[in-house]
């Protein structure tokens, strides 16, 4: 703590190289678990280190390892949650170009394939038994609560769930087979 004060008093970032440096391996393999890039590891021990310059200025800190410890943790989720928010945004981007680089008998030949994915779902449908079909087209279709199932059909709550989920293991069944 003598080396946070020092670096207090006189603002120069010697006494706080020193020690940084004393943690700077726990940092690291901190980062390291993390980020799980070797040379992400290193540039974020470094932007930590230029982050505790300005932020140790004004902040009071009890115990530094603990403090340290918090803040390399929230600036390796940061880092992660930037690269999430990159990623989607490039896929995104990539996305968006693939459909306006499209020729318009492909876009037509997707609207196509939707509508077949929809017959063979309804097809698959027809197929179930009349309680699965009933309380599916209920619930998915017409949106229709358990206890609306229930007053309409006559089932009991658990008879509706037993149908529901009997119902979508056999549509599942019947998409995934070549039928």
């Amino acid at each position: 703590m003598e080396l946070l004060e020092k670096y207090r008093e006189e603002l120069k970032p010697v006494w706080l190289g020193e020690l940084y440096n004393r943690y700077s391996h726990l940092v690291f393999g901190l980062c390291l678990k993390y980020l799980k890039d070797d040379e992400n590891a290193r540039d974020a021990v470094l932007a930590i280190f230029e982050k505790l310059i300005t932020d140790l200025k004004t902040r009071e800190v009890a115990t530094f390892q603990h403090w340290l410890y918090a803040v390399s943790r929230n600036y390796c989720l940061e880092v992660l949650r930037s690269k999430g928010r990159e990623e989607k945004r490039r896929y995104v981007y990539h996305a968006e170009n693939s459909v306006g680089m499209m020729e318009e008998s492909e876009i037509i030949s997707i609207a196509e394939l939707k509508e077949a994915g929809l017959k063979r779902l309804e097809q698959a449908i027809s197929r179930l038994n009349l309680d699965q079909r009933q309380c599916v087209e209920m619930f998915y279709l017409e949106e229709k609560s358990y206890k609306e199932i229930t007053e309409t059909t006559g089932y009991t709550i658990g008879e509706v769930k037993s149908h529901l989920q009997n119902g979508r293991r056999n549509l599942r069944i019947l998409l995934t087979s070549n039928k």
